[in-house]
Formats: structure tokens, sequence, C-alpha cells
């Protein structure tokens, strides 16, 4: 009877080993997001930030009225006056009212 309920444990075992993400499939979904945050007349100004949930901090001192994504992540960033702006995949954002962006953090999708 042991003998019995090893062998049928063993395809259970298995099964749970083969389904925990490796190392390579985790660091797969980082990547670094590509991110342009505009300004009035034109201006604007890219950033490349990680997508693994941490705070990054923006030092760009531009009045920001618009985020947009290349995609891959959903991205929250906060403004100097405490706008909370949020983008998610490949899209914009308007930032209401317009104002620097002083921080932000990203997580892949």
């Amino acid at each position: 009877m042991k003998s019995f309920a090893i062998f049928a444990a063993l395809p259970l075992l298995a099964a749970l080993v083969h389904a925990a993400p490796t190392p390579a499939a985790v660091e797969a979904r980082q990547f670094q997001a590509q991110i342009t945050f505009f300004g009035a007349a034109g201006a604007s100004f890219s950033m490349s930030v990680p997508t693994d949930g941490s705070g990054f901090t923006i030092s760009n001192p531009l009045s920001i009225s618009s985020i947009s994504s290349e995609g891959g992540a959903s991205c929250s960033f906060f403004g100097i006056d405490g706008s909370s702006t949020t983008v998610v995949g490949a899209d914009s954002a308007f930032v209401g009212p317009p104002q620097t962006q002083t921080s932000g953090s990203c997580l892949a999708l």
C-alpha cells in the first residue's frame, strides 16, 4: 500500500515542479519599458524604466500634459502637485492638471 501511494504521488510532484516558473522565465518578463512624457509646445523627453515594480525618480522639471508607453507594462506616475496617472500597455494618458512628474513604477504585464 505504501508503494502505491508513493507511485501515485510521483506524477503530482512532477507536475508541480514543471509548473514552477524558472528563473529564466521570470527574467524574460523583465525588460525596460519605453515611456515618453509630453509637455507644451511639442516639448518631450523619454525614459527607459524597469518593469519589476520598483520605484524610480523622474528628474526632468518639464510640466507634463500626457504620458505614453510603447507597451508591455502597467505604469503609474506621480506628479509634484499630487497627480496620479496610470498607463496600461501600449497607450497614453493625460495628466490633469499638467505638472512635473516626480516618480513612477512599472510592472511587466
